[in-house]
């Protein structure tokens, strides 16, 4: 509830912010209104994420397990963040294969999944991709996100899933520390895990979000 009292006005004082912004001509002032707006952007960003953390932590604890098929529940977010992507003319790489069916909570499931392709366009270039892939075995199912970012710190990989918690080399992107955080406990709340590496192959980050087979 105070996520969403906190971002309602924040929206409304960034319009406030960018229709003063097209009206102002000297340039200090125009920067000023540009870190503004960047400040309020970041600001609802948190709110969002600690209000995804608290459903997250409630929901792990009352688990609504259904049947579903992952394969579907992954194309679906894809379509909704590609706008978001071609907007730094980002690649989302994704192709759908053979139906994933798999049980846990869809909800949980679908927050952790969305937290994590944000993730990957938020520290991504423009111009530049992200691969998406759904592999299935006997024991479990597993997405994999490798994108052509700044991927992570070399040191303390262990720590980035901690809350509020950034690799050293993301101050200067607009973030809360809890993406990773979110699709860890969720990960772990269905006895599978969340896997973080560099991308062995080139630049950017490797992200495996696991889960098995109920």
């Amino acid at each position: 509830e105070a996520a969403h009292r906190v971002r309602t006005p924040l929206a409304t004082v960034r319009m406030q912010a960018e229709v003063t912004l097209r009206r102002v001509e000297r340039d200090e002032n125009r920067e000023a209104l540009r870190e503004m707006i960047r400040a309020i952007d970041e600001s609802s960003r948190a709110a969002g994420q600690l209000l995804d953390h608290a459903m997250v932590t409630f929901r792990t604890d009352h688990l609504v397990v259904e049947s579903f098929d992952f394969q579907v529940l992954v194309d679906e977010l894809v379509t909704r963040l590609r706008p978001i992507a071609e907007l730094k003319e980002i690649d989302l790489g994704w192709q759908m294969g053979k139906p994933a069916l798999i049980k846990g909570d869809a909800i949980l499931i679908q927050n952790a999944v969305r937290n994590l392709i944000d993730n990957a366009i938020k520290y991504s270039p423009t111009e530049s991709s992200i691969k998406l892939t759904l592999s299935q075995g006997r024991s479990g199912i597993a997405l994999q996100l490798i994108d052509q970012g700044i991927g992570f710190p070399e040191k303390d990989f262990e720590l980035l899933t901690d809350r509020f918690v950034r690799g050293s080399n993301a101050q200067d992107t607009i973030g809360s520390g809890l993406g990773l955080t979110i699709a860890d406990d969720v990960a772990n709340a269905h006895g599978g895990s969340l896997e973080l590496k560099n991308n062995t192959e080139g630049v950017g980050a490797c992200v495996t979000f696991y889960l098995p087979l109920r």
